[in-house]
């Protein structure tokens, strides 16, 4: 399970940090008990035993890390708090550079639904790309409860998207430069 989460944060790093978003989730919601953990995101796998032994042991570690690193009721693993951080300065030499004015175009254009979520948010400072993200995944829990979303929030949702798949693509292509390290 590891090995994909890896694979993962390399080829779409945006999907990694939401995917581990969901995850600290249900681990929290989980209570962190193995034996819920088991029943919950283990059981329902179409997999073999062995492979459900591995995901139920990377889930336990995962549940043991988030304990151990003081994110058990709130805020982010140190991995997943690394990458949005990786992100966010990418994300200024974007701008700082006009590297790419494609990208910088689409941020202007989702700037203000930016700032709205910023003005909504729990009253701490957040960077642009974490706020990006916390839009994101709230469209994501408004829809699995079944909740309306008003026009404006689907095109917010489809910016703020578009700009991380963006940015997804400058952190993979980064990577892959000669001297370059962002880990």
């Amino acid at each position: 399970m590891n090995d994909r989460f890896e694979q993962e944060r390399r080829d779409n790093v945006s999907g990694y940090i939401i995917r581990m978003w969901h995850l600290e989730d249900l681990l929290r919601a989980a209570r962190f008990d193995v034996t819920t953990i088991k029943e919950n995101l283990v059981d329902p796998m179409d997999a073999d035993e062995e492979l459900r032994e591995r995901a139920l042991k990377w889930y336990v570690t995962l549940a043991d890390r988030m304990v151990s690193e003081g994110v058990a009721e709130g805020g982010h693993l140190r991995d997943v708090d690394e990458a949005l951080n990786e992100l966010e300065q990418l994300h200024q030499a974007l701008l700082a550079d006009a590297v790419d004015p494609t990208y910088a175009a689409l941020y202007r254009e989702v700037e203000p639904a930016i700032q709205t979520l910023s003005r909504q948010g729990d009253g701490t400072e957040h960077g642009v790309i974490e706020t990006c993200f916390t839009g994101i995944y709230g469209v994501m829990v408004l829809q699995a409860q079944g909740r309306e979303l008003s026009e404006a929030t689907v095109e917010a949702d489809r910016l703020l998207r578009k700009l991380m798949e963006q940015l997804s693509v400058h952190y993979r292509n980064m990577r892959k430069m000669p001297g370059i390290s962002l880990n």
